[in-house]
């Protein structure tokens, strides 16, 4: 971990980042819908306001609009909480995936959101944006990982969905780190365990890797940033000497992270001994803290490792 670099809000970085890529890309153009100030995008608008489109609390409307921008040359992005937005699956489907219009689709508000609310909390999003066609499904888990993928999705010919948090999170990368669609990063290396995350959770599963290394269990982490496209091959290359492998994420288990791996392993002639998912299964989230939604659920690093030993009977 990167511990000279401050903790920051992904959503932060996105608002950030967007006014630097909008000095660079005069074809980039915004599109908000009631939240500029919860996305971090009211600073675009303040820097170019001819190139932002405000259109209130009608996401379907703002969907059609980007992707008439997008047939025409422009690069719109539409942002909104990933749960409003990937609640417009039919417009998004209809519009944006047939037509493969290169709009570029942030949901913030990713996993446990804190007191917005449950209805208000992204734990169905990846689901839904990995069964379209020609829509590429990406989540960072750190500010410069979040960079560097606005940097790939604004260059790249396709629609994608880029799924980023709330909460405040720390480094795992420098500024070298270069992001490679599809491709697993293996941040910690460990012969026959490992941990598979992805987003903010990353920093639980580096935690409770830490608290099993003082009981002399040595367990790696992969993160996953690319859900679409994946390298299948690439994972199954690092999985071939594993034996344990705990799956992480801040989703329903339908269609999310845990389908892309346990579908990966199926397909493989990889020779699993213990394979377990930690999910949300088929629960909606809950209103309150992030770290206490998070340790109600079970993804505090203490249970997260207490999981990995106890399920596994590696206990020492």
């Amino acid at each position: 971990m990167n511990k000279n670099l401050k903790k920051k809000a992904l959503r932060n970085v996105f608002g950030d980042h967007l006014i630097k890529l909008g000095k660079k890309n005069k074809k980039i153009c915004v599109i908000s819908c009631d939240l500029k100030s919860a996305t971090k995008t009211s600073g675009f608008f303040s820097a170019f306001p001819s190139r932002s489109f405000e259109v209130g609390i009608a996401e379907a409307n703002g969907i059609g609009i980007a992707t008439g921008l997008a047939l025409k040359g422009f690069i719109p992005i539409i942002s909104s909480f990933g749960a409003f937005i990937t609640g417009k699956f039919l417009e998004i489907r209809t519009s944006v995936s047939y037509n493969n219009a290169p709009i570029k689709i942030i949901g913030t508000h990713g996993g446990f959101i804190g007191k917005d609310g449950a209805t208000q909390s992204g734990t169905q999003d990846l689901s839904l944006m990995m069964s379209l066609p020609n829509l590429e499904v990406y989540q960072p888990c750190s500010p410069i990982e979040t960079e560097k993928i606005l940097d790939h999705v604004i260059k790249s010919n396709k629609p994608s969905y880029v799924r980023i948090c709330r909460n405040n999170v720390g480094e795992i990368y420098d500024k070298n780190y270069k992001f490679v669609p599809g491709k697993p990063r293996q941040i910690i290396k460990s012969e026959k365990n490992t941990i598979i995350s992805s987003g903010p959770l990353i920093f639980n599963c580096s935690k409770a890797i830490q608290i099993l290394y003082k009981r002399k269990i040595n367990v790696g982490l992969i993160n996953i940033n690319s859900y679409k496209p994946f390298d299948a091959k690439a994972l199954e290359r690092i999985l071939k000497t594993k034996k344990n492998i705990l799956v992480v994420e801040d989703h329903v288990s339908h269609g999310g992270l845990s389908g892309l791996v346990y579908e990966t392993i199926a397909k493989s002639k990889l020779n699993i001994s213990n394979l377990k998912s930690l999910n949300l299964d088929e629960k909606f989230s809950e209103s309150g803290n992030p770290s206490d939604l998070e340790k109600a659920n079970g993804f505090d690093s203490k249970n997260i490792a207490k999981i990995f030993y106890e399920k596994f009977k590696l206990a020492k």
